[in-house]
């Protein structure tokens, strides 16, 4: 079976050499399956962005494809998908610029299945309801006339408040082609003396972008409220709009030798960041999935998150680490007793465990299976 899968995300999601790539893991657990897999990932076009191919594997060939778009929602001209596809898997979420990318499927007989995180805006204010708006003219309906894969049991409610009908639940996970498997073998200390810290320092590590929804302001005045408690240091790895804003409250507090950002950390560099780390905070209340938080558990980094779709599931019975109802019980999690070794490391096997993609694969393969029985 030809299975493709498109993600027209063009807001920085799986950015190639910086993420644990979502469509990509999804890729590599079909071609497992006995598929021949097609990713399709839309890049935002810029004077730098090219289009090439590349053969992740054999059986699994990737499509760098620079689009025009909207924000964070990318336009992809048909014209490149192949057309003897039996299923085209979408990381779709609200995305508007789908409908043509439906009508092509429809033309050529390949299966179009949506794979949801969230169908609203994350923006608040005019530009999140125009957004939401000109989502549920259009591509809803798309939503509602075929088979759809939602992450989270939440994204499951939320499409059904939508009208749509026909939902299987399919976790996200993690790509252990790309994880580094001996990290317990290696020195937190020394790592630590790498970034320029101090072997005995308590770090805490956030990896999200600058923006509101991710709270990182809010992250500083918790630092602020607790950098006593503990010899701790924050490290930020991301950039955004809030980027500069940070940067300056850090300087108007004078902790420029205890926090420091990070803009962009190449992918397989990242795990240094996760073992040398103490804690891994999230404060983003709004969390679809949280790769980032899946990362931390795995390299045994505690991780404390506020109340969130995403954490809400990936951390439900993860000795070692705190699901929080507020900022309080954040600061409660940082500045107690650090968790016993037996805790994290537990964690880290149920996660790999329990969050691979092969859930997602069999899904999607299923409702390409039934497809093809039907005809």
């Amino acid at each position: 079976m030809k299975l493709g899968i498109l993600c027209t995300m063009i807001n920085g999601f799986g950015r190639r050499g910086f993420y644990n790539s979502q469509e990509i893991g999804l890729g590599r657990a079909l071609v497992r399956k006995g598929c021949r897999v097609v990713v399709y990932k839309c890049l935002k076009r810029t004077k730098n962005a090219k289009r090439e191919c590349i053969q992740a594997e054999p059986g699994l060939a990737v499509w760098y494809l620079p689009v025009p778009g909207l924000g964070a929602h990318g336009y992809l001209f048909p014209g490149v998908l192949e057309k003897d596809l039996d299923g085209l898997l979408c990381f779709g979420d609200n995305q508007v610029f789908l409908p043509h990318i439906y009508d092509f499927c429809r033309k050529n007989e390949i299966l179009f299945v949506p794979y949801i995180g969230t169908a609203h805006s994350l923006h608040g204010g005019l530009r999140g309801r125009v957004m939401d708006a000109w989502f549920r003219a259009g591509t809803l309906k798309i939503f509602r006339e075929n088979p759809v894969i939602g992450k989270t049991e939440k994204a499951r409610e939320e499409l059904k408040a939508l009208g749509v009908s026909r939902i299987t639940v399919a976790p996200v996970g993690l790509d252990g082609a790309v994880l580094k498997h001996d990290f317990a073998a290696c020195d937190p200390g020394q790592l630590r003396r790498e970034f320029g810290f101090e072997p005995d320092d308590v770090v805490v590590l956030s990896v999200a972008r600058l923006e509101q929804e991710k709270r990182p302001l809010d992250l500083i005045g918790m630092f602020m409220r607790i950098r006593h408690r503990k010899k701790f240091r924050l490290i930020l790895v991301g950039e955004g709009p809030l980027g500069q804003e940070v940067a300056e409250r850090i300087r108007e507090w004078g902790i420029g030798k205890e926090a420091r950002i990070i803009s962009r950390v190449p992918y397989e560099e990242m795990w240094k960041l996760y073992v040398m780390s103490d804690y891994f905070v999230n404060l983003n209340r709004g969390e679809i999935f949280g790769m980032a938080v899946m990362e931390a558990v795995y390299y045994k980094t505690s991780v404390a998150a506020v109340m969130a779709p995403g954490p809400a599931l990936t951390l439900q019975g993860m000795e070692g680490h705190c699901l929080c109802r507020d900022d309080g019980q954040v600061e409660e999690w940082l500045t107690k007793e650090y968790p016993p070794e037996h805790s994290l490391a537990e964690s880290s096997e149920k996660m790999i465990r329990d969050f691979s993609w092969e859930k997602c694969a069999d899904a999607f393969l299923a409702l390409a299976e039934q497809k093809r029985g039907e005809e």
